[in-house]
């Protein structure tokens, strides 16, 4: 009987600890922006900047882009390779790059994720769903000239 009870148990904290990390992924964010487009060797080179706010770490991830034209058409398909981030603070954001032909770019009015995979420590694939991310609009300030200081 008490092995009964110990199997029980251990089924019980196994459930618990799966549904802990259960949990822990479904709070897990990441506001993604694009910071720069930048002409480099003959293709166009897109920056991001991936933020988790703060709540959760992420192994390496593979995010597929796809640049869409105004009419929501796909022009061109690739992906952004994006190292781990978020196990602190300091850690919280990262820097990631991928490229597209500048044809492509120029016709490009927007960039949409259409799937996100994590490896895990265990090489292990985890599709992440799309509403971990976060698109943020970025747009940077005007630089002007002037003789005024």
């Amino acid at each position: 009987m008490k092995w009964i009870t110990n199997i029980l148990l251990a089924i019980t904290l196994l459930g618990l600890d799966w549904n802990i990390a259960n949990a822990a992924d479904e709070h897990r964010y990441i506001s993604i922006r694009n910071t720069d487009s930048m002409w480099t060797q003959g293709v166009c080179s897109l920056a991001f900047r991936l933020d988790n706010g703060g709540a959760g770490e992420f192994s390496n991830l593979s995010i597929t882009l796809q640049l869409r034209d105004k009419a929501g058409n796909a022009l061109s398909e690739g992906i952004l390779i994006v190292p781990p981030f978020g196990d602190s603070d300091a850690t919280r954001s990262v820097d990631a790059a991928t490229e597209f032909s500048c044809e492509t770019v120029e016709n490009a009015s927007a960039i949409a994720i259409t799937q996100a995979v994590e490896q895990r420590g265990n090489n292990t694939l985890v599709k992440l769903p799309l509403s971990t991310f976060d698109p943020q609009r970025y747009q940077p300030l005007k630089i002007v000239l002037s003789d005024n200081p």
